[in-house]
């Protein structure tokens, strides 16, 4: 069964570090069957999930959830995790579960992790981070989680400074993604900052670190939250985000979905990648004729259009 919100999410130090690239999805699978692990065990057990409990806390459509949460599972056996040890020049690599065994009659899906993982999730005596679950599972970007993990790590030192090409390799960002630093400062540093902020008991804060003109490294703050702001921020947040849905909502009925088939779309896909999607389609109809409006609406989320991507590759066509 699932663990209540009060489960810690315990990992060492060096899988913080890691190298690797998730969906936010599968981040969540992850940091949910690591809260399992007790802190007594001496090896992985397999671990048992409700499809149902478990596709609920991840906001699935009931009608495809056995579908999206066997593309987790089987994603999670062959995406590699690299993990890096410099003192000794070597990097070890890795599958996050070894494997998955889906009784769909029952509803039930038995996992464990892959045995290579062992010295970084079991018997962590030092040098290891630990997070509240509901914290990590209340960011809506996998570059937030993370960032959280990550600053997590140097909280009782109260920050960290990190290069922007540490955060690229830890958030598992390609080199064609986000090439201009304004890009990642909007996409991944602003959005954490603002997100973990909001929605965790921690308030982090950055300064930029510059050589000439160029931000090379980011100085990072992180402290625990008084009690004093936490019920008005919830508030806050609740108020954004329903706002955020309804603006989506209306766009993509304009588009000719139907109010269901926005439901389902909010729910899979972040709110920025939608509305980013809807104004890259805005701008390519204002150039192009364009058969099926729709259709290309949702081509343009699932590939997460941005402007200035799309910009790009509108470029290179006329070249």
């Amino acid at each position: 069964m699932i663990k209540k919100n009060q489960e810690l999410v315990v990992q060492s130090n060096k899988l913080v570090e890691a190298h690797y690239r998730l969906t936010l999805q599968e981040k969540r699978f992850v940091l949910w069957l690591i809260s399992l692990i007790h802190k007594d065990d001496i090896d992985f057990q397999k671990y048992q999930l409700k499809i149902i409990e478990f596709a609920a806390m991840m906001g699935l459509n009931p009608k495809t959830q056995y579908k999206e949460m066997k593309l987790v599972t089987k994603s999670l056996i062959t995406r590699a995790i690299e993990i890096e040890d410099v003192e000794a020049s070597r990097v070890k690599q890795m599958a996050w579960l070894g494997f998955a065994d889906w009784e769909l009659k029952k509803g039930i899906c038995s996992v464990s992790f892959h045995p290579e993982l062992k010295p970084y999730l079991l018997q962590l005596k030092e040098q290891f981070t630990q997070i509240g679950f509901a914290d990590l599972l209340g960011l809506s970007s996998v570059y937030s989680v993370r960032i959280f993990e990550l600053l997590a790590q140097y909280e009782a030192i109260g920050n960290r400074e990190t290069s922007i090409e540490e955060i690229r390799k830890w958030c598992g960002i390609g080199k064609d993604e986000y090439q201009l630093y304004a890009h990642l400062k909007s996409k991944v540093i602003s959005r954490a900052k603002d997100e973990i902020n909001l929605k965790t008991d921690y308030e982090i804060d950055y300064k930029e670190i510059k050589e000439s003109r160029k931000v090379v490294a980011i100085d990072w703050s992180i402290q625990k939250k008084t009690k004093r702001n936490m019920q008005v921020e919830k508030a806050v947040i609740i108020e954004k985000e329903l706002r955020s849905n309804l603006a989506i909502l209306e766009q993509l009925i304009e588009y000719g979905f139907t109010k269901q088939a926005c439901s389902r779309i909010i729910k899979k896909h972040e709110p920025e990648d939608i509305t980013n999607a809807i104004k890259a389609v805005d701008i390519y109809r204002a150039k192009n004729d364009v058969k099926n409006p729709k259709a290309l609406i949702e081509t343009a989320i699932k590939e997460k259009w941005y402007l200035e991507r799309f910009q790009i590759k509108t470029t290179k066509k006329k070249s």
